[in-house]
Parts: C-alpha cells; structure tokens; sequence
C-alpha cells in the first residue's frame, strides 16, 4: 500500500538511539512514539482512491447528467504528490558539515597527541606535596617565588613597593 511512498525515506533507529545521550532517551522515545504513529496513520490509507460505482448512483439519481459530471471530475481528480525540493540543500548541508567533522576530528587529533605528550611529562614529574622548593623552581620557572626579589602579597604586580601604573608613565 503505502509503503512504497514512505519505504525509501525509513530511518535506521537502532543508529539514531546509539547517538543519543542519556539525557535526552525521554525526548528521544516521544519523538519516535510520534514518528510511529504518524507512519502508522500512513500505512493506513489507501495509495491511490477509492473506486466509485457510478452505475448505482445512475440507476437512483433522476436528474440527467449530473453522475455523468461527477464521474468525469472524480477520474480527472489528481491529487499532487510534493515535489523533493530540499533534499538537494540537505544533501549540501550534510556534505559541508562532514567537512567541518573531518576537520575537527584531525584538529582534535592533533590536540589529543600534544596533551598525551603533556601527560607524560606530568606523570612522570614528582607530585606537588613531594616536591622541594627547589624542584618546584626547576618545574616551573615562570610560577615559582623569587628569592631574590621578594614580593608582597597577593604577589601582583599592582600591589609590590615601586609600581607605576601604565597610564601614568605614559603621561
């Protein structure tokens, strides 16, 4: 019946529900819920009209010509199935947005094999309540405390004995 109209746009569910959070599973089976009943709704009409017996009306209707009239508008009767005109553009957008993911998933690469290589270096490094004062300056040079030219808290330039400010010197 109907299911030639509707079987070359079918929806591969189990894939869709894969790609779906766990967060959104409620939303999720509503929206399916929704999209079986409308299918079904579908399914249960006919694919083309009912057949009329126009010779039982002619055998009880009196007035000339009149089945006749209606027999030939009922047969001239199409009803227009839309055309497909945003597929085109779907099939653009879906195209362009594999690109940007190709993209993203090289960048995301890239990012990935530079923080695994961070990782290391911090896995191997001793951990912070371990560590010297010492260590922690090999570590870290540009967080650790100058011994040398000691500051006052909370340590920001703006607050140490001497600093002017930026319009002032320029003044």
């Amino acid at each position: 019946m109907a299911a030639r109209r509707i079987g070359s746009t079918a929806i591969d569910w189990a894939a869709f529900a894969a790609r779906v959070p766990e967060g959104q599973k409620p939303m999720f089976n509503a929206f399916k819920g929704k999209s079986d009943a409308y299918l079904r709704r579908v399914l249960s009409l006919p694919e083309t009209t009912p057949k009329i017996n126009f010779d039982a009306y002619k055998a009880r209707i009196t007035v000339p010509g009149m089945v006749e009239q209606f027999q030939k508008q009922y047969e001239a009767l199409e009803v227009p199935y839309p055309a497909d005109t945003v597929s085109v553009q779907i099939t653009e957008v879906e195209t362009k947005a594999a690109a940007e993911v190709e993209v993203f998933i090289k960048e995301s690469e890239a990012r990935i094999a530079k923080l695994k290589e961070e990782l290391v270096q911090w896995e191997k490094m001793i951990p912070f309540n371990q560590m010297t004062l010492e260590e922690f300056v090999e570590q870290f040079p540009d967080k650790a405390i100058n011994l040398e030219n000691p500051t006052l808290w909370p340590h920001t330039p703006e607050e140490q004995p001497g600093y002017v400010a930026k319009e002032v010197a320029e003044a």
